[in-house]
């Protein structure tokens, strides 16, 4: 039960890391299409 739980913490811990990663890399989406072409 202790290394079940343990799992689980460590899935939560590293599901909100990179949820926190992902979101500083990302760009917004106006500009990641800025192109000539494309009408946001």
């Amino acid at each position: 039960m202790k290394a079940f739980l343990l799992a689980c913490v460590a899935a939560v811990v590293i599901a909100v890391a990179s949820a926190a990663m992902l979101s500083g890399i990302q760009e917004p989406v106006a500009q990641a299409f800025a192109t000539t072409g494309v009408r946001l």
